[in-house]
Formats: C-alpha cells, sequence, structure tokens
C-alpha cells in the first residue's frame, strides 16, 4: 500500500511540475511583459536579438517584420473559429488542475502549501493577463 501512495503522489507531483513548465512555456510563446503588458505581436525582442546576431540589414528587418506579422495575423486568423471552444477546454482543464491542487494539498505540509498558493495566484494573474493579450491580438484581426 505505501508503495502505491508514493506512486500516485509521484504522478500528482510530476503533474504539477509539467503544469508549470507548460506555464511557463506558454508565458513565453505568449509574449507577456509581466509589467509593462503585452508585447507587440511581432516578438520584436526575439527578432532583434534574431537581426544582431545574424547582422541582418534595415532592409532585410522590414521585410521580416512584415512577413512575421503576416504570420501571426494568419495564424490567428486560423484559430478564431475554434476560440469558444478552446475557452471550453480552458475551464475543464482548470477544473482539473483544481482537482490535482487539492490531492497536491494532502501531501504537503502547510508551508508548502503556502508557497504553491503562491504559485497558483501568480499563475492565474497571468493567465488572465494573457487572455488579455489574446483578446488585444485577436481584436486587430477581426
Amino acid at each position: 500500500m505505501q508503495r502505491s501512495q508514493w506512486l500516485a503522489a509521484f504522478v500528482l507531483l510530476s503533474a504539477f511540475v509539467i503544469g508549470g513548465a507548460l506555464g511557463f512555456s506558454a508565458d513565453h510563446v505568449l509574449h507577456v511583459d509581466r509589467e509593462q503588458g503585452c508585447h507587440p505581436s511581432d516578438a520584436r525582442e526575439y527578432w532583434d536579438r534574431i537581426a544582431r546576431d545574424w547582422k541582418l540589414t534595415p532592409a532585410q528587418r522590414v521585410v521580416i517584420d512584415s512577413l512575421m506579422e503576416n504570420q501571426h495575423q494568419k495564424i490567428a486568423a486560423l484559430y478564431q473559429p475554434y476560440r469558444q471552444h478552446m475557452d471550453s477546454l480552458s475551464v475543464i482543464a482548470q477544473e482539473i488542475g483544481d482537482s490535482t491542487q487539492a490531492q497536491l494539498r494532502v501531501i504537503l505540509t502547510p508551508a508548502q502549501r503556502v508557497k504553491m498558493e503562491a504559485m497558483r495566484v501568480e499563475a492565474r494573474r497571468r493567465a488572465a493577463q494573457h487572455r488579455a493579450c489574446r483578446d488585444q491580438e485577436m481584436g486587430k484581426i477581426r
């Protein structure tokens, strides 16, 4: 019985860590600056670094910026019909996350629970900001 409890704890902890990693990745994919709000949709900082590393000419940079903006608009438009379904899936995913969090609380110490809850509050704040950025970007395409 002890082995199955450890296995369950490991699976739950793994799910929590994987969720954190996915959240971290999403944070960087969506280009949200914690202090300034949304980055421009063309991921200017990334392309600034690429321009320096590749020693792009100003003319090349203009073309790349235009191509990337065009790509962004096309991809965002592609996802637009699925957005309502994606929002519904987000609700279900949050319910699954809430269930996992409840199970995690059982194995954590009070101090660990406080840290986990602080992480959760910050993750929800970032998620709300991501949604606001997404809505702002989608408004440009409609």
